[in-house]
């Protein structure tokens, strides 16, 4: 028996050791360049934060909105201790500010997953193989993986979903008291709303399980109690909303104003040149086909929609059920539709994955004679390492260099100074980008300043369209260094390496059947731009392709890659483009 409890927990260790690694490593990716938009604001802020007694009153007050004060001022405190370690540091960096706040992405994301598999032994009791693979899957979901490497608000908001599902399910389960279910309720939903105000929908988990709660002591005095609950509840929520995130009130008219932009952008009143890759989407199935099996990979998003439908109607997975609906459609319906708006519900659709092979192994136990234990375990096994794969794939990501560093080496190997090229704007970072870990110090000296043109106003100004005739004329080389002009504004997709072709989308791909049309109204400029650059009218052809697809390698050798540009822009764009080069023929 102790040969026994040693071996369960070297495996544990072992996995702990496995979900710490995938959570944390290379978390200096793309440093000591602002690669994540987002998460470039959120250090901004830090940064220029600061306490001048002779204005008391904006002692801090970090001037940015789009994201409560809580990761702000997190960061600004992991910040401080980082420094400290490094006595010849003086001044917070931008490169330390960015790595405290993936590290509080990458604890946060370790602190969901344990709460996650909690809550999964409150429903079903887990033999240690069992727990292996619930912990296996829990630690290889890509979004998970992801957004612990984005020092943004992502992996926060989930791991609040995570712990107050939790706690929820342990009120129906009566293994909580009210009064400590409503304090902890209380405190995480003010501090998810301190994280970010659209958390504020994470009030309906307390809702919801108090609800149940009266219905499973149906008294009038437990009516009364479940109202109060409630109530001390969304105090609790404010106190600490108001605590952690004061400059919301400090800073009323800035607040205000900044919730009105993001509001604008989110629902399409406000139409920014970032949110064009939703024009003529459709609301559902667009998350459907380029958001969930990407985010979770395709085998734990096919078992979480079983899981949505198939296990059993009690109040416990109704919770859940009730959870993810209520997150997932007011995100679903609006304009913008990115990763990070539905991210909170990533962890409840792979607790309905989970929770059906959970379910599944209980209806096998009941239904297989015990000699065939063994082919249930190993059937249950197989499709465990299955859903894992998408996920040990995306890993790879952060274990190899910036596919933007590489794609540098090989133009200040490849193209020679003073070369004429023309690129796009609006990448945050423009190639070629100088990076000791890849490029030695003497490429530094080729003198290559690519132009960033305006693609986004082509055909708002006759100015530009005139200007980007004469830089194709004198340009050497052409520079596509991500997918977020294409795409959005086009019907061109890449078929294999060097090759484009015009595609017609249906409503099954997320986009309206007349997208091609109407984007070739909209944008004829553009259009007509790609369509000789991509046909080879210009008389570029590309001579590279760098990618940095998740895959799973062997001695070096790819054995399985997950092709992924065609997800929602934002899965790519921000830690692993695919980088085009066009030169012109015979130079």
């Amino acid at each position: 028996m102790r040969l026994h409890k040693l071996f369960y927990t070297i495996i544990i260790a072992a996995i702990l050791g496995i979900l710490l690694y995938s959570r944390f490593v290379g978390l200096n990716w793309g440093l000591p360049y602002p690669m994540h938009p987002d998460e470039r604001n959120m250090v901004i802020s830090i940064l220029q934060m600061k306490c001048d007694t002779a204005v008391l009153s904006e002692c801090f007050n970090p001037n940015f909105f789009a994201y409560g004060q809580l990761p702000l001022y997190a960061g600004l405190f992991l910040s401080l201790v980082l420094q400290s370690l490094q006595p010849d540091v003086q001044i917070l960096q931008y490169e330390s500010v960015t790595l405290a706040l993936r590290i509080i992405s990458a604890a946060a994301s370790v602190v969901m997953v344990f709460f996650l598999y909690r809550t999964v032994r409150k429903i079903y009791k887990l033999r240690p193989f069992q727990t292996y693979i619930v912990l296996f899957i829990l630690t290889f979901i890509p979004a998970f993986i992801q957004f612990a490497h984005f020092g943004t608000t992502e992996s926060l908001l989930m791991m609040f979903v995570s712990i107050l599902v939790y706690y929820s399910v342990q009120l129906i389960q009566d293994d909580i008291s009210l009064s400590r279910y409503v304090r902890i309720a209380g405190i995480s939903l003010g501090l998810a709303f301190s994280t970010k105000v659209s958390a504020g929908l994470f009030a309906c988990i307390p809702f919801f399980a108090l609800t149940v709660w009266f219905l499973q002591n149906r008294t009038w005095g437990n009516f009364g109690k479940a109202w109060f609950s409630l109530i001390i509840t969304a105090a609790f929520s404010i106190i600490f909303f108001i605590i952690t995130s004061p400059f919301n009130i400090i800073d009323w008219d800035g607040f205000i104003h900044s919730m009105n932009y993001e509001s604008a952008v989110g629902l399409g009143t406000y139409r920014a040149f970032y949110t064009r890759q939703f024009e003529h989407t459709l609301p559902f199935i667009f998350q459907f086909v380029k958001i969930f099996p990407y985010s979770l990979g395709w085998p734990i998003f096919i078992l979480s929609i079983l899981g949505f439908f198939l296990l059993p109607w009690n109040r416990t997975n109704n919770l859940i059920r009730f959870t993810a609906v209520v997150l997932f459609i007011p995100n679903a319906v609006m304009y913008a539709k990115w990763t990070r708006f539905i991210a909170p519900v990533f962890p409840l659709m792979v607790l309905f994955a989970v929770l059906f092979l959970c379910n599944i192994r209980e209806v096998l136990a009941h239904s297989m004679l015990k000699s065939q234990r063994l082919l249930r375990n190993v059937l249950l096994f197989i499709v465990a390492m299955t859903s894992i794969v998408p996920g040990y794939a995306y890993l790879s990501i952060y274990q190899n260099p910036d596919v933007r560093f590489i794609a540098s080496k090989w133009i200040y190997e490849h193209i020679q100074s003073y070369s004429y090229i023309l690129a796009e704007t609006a990448n945050v970072v423009d190639v070629p980008i100088p990076n000791n870990l890849v490029i030695p110090e003497v490429a530094y000296a080729s003198n290559l300043h690519p132009i960033s043109f305006d693609f986004y106003e082509l055909d708002n100004n006759e100015e530009i369209a005139s200007e980007l005739k004469n830089h194709i004329y004198s340009s050497n080389y052409i520079f596509v260094p991500s997918r977020r002009i294409f795409w959005n504004h086009t019907c061109y997709i890449p078929i294999e390496t060097g090759t484009m072709l015009k595609h017609q989308y249906s409503f099954l791909q997320g986009y309206s059947p007349d997208r091609c049309e109407k984007l070739q109204k909209e944008y004829p400029l553009l259009n007509a731009y790609y369509d000789k650059l991509f046909d080879g009218s210009y008389e570029f052809e590309q001579v590279a392709e760098f990618t940095s697809y998740p895959k799973i390698e062997f001695f070096g050798k790819t054995l399985i890659e997950f092709p992924d540009e065609a997800a929602e822009e934002t899965w790519t764009v921000f830690d692993h483009p695919v980088v085009r080069i066009y030169q012109r023929k015979n130079e």
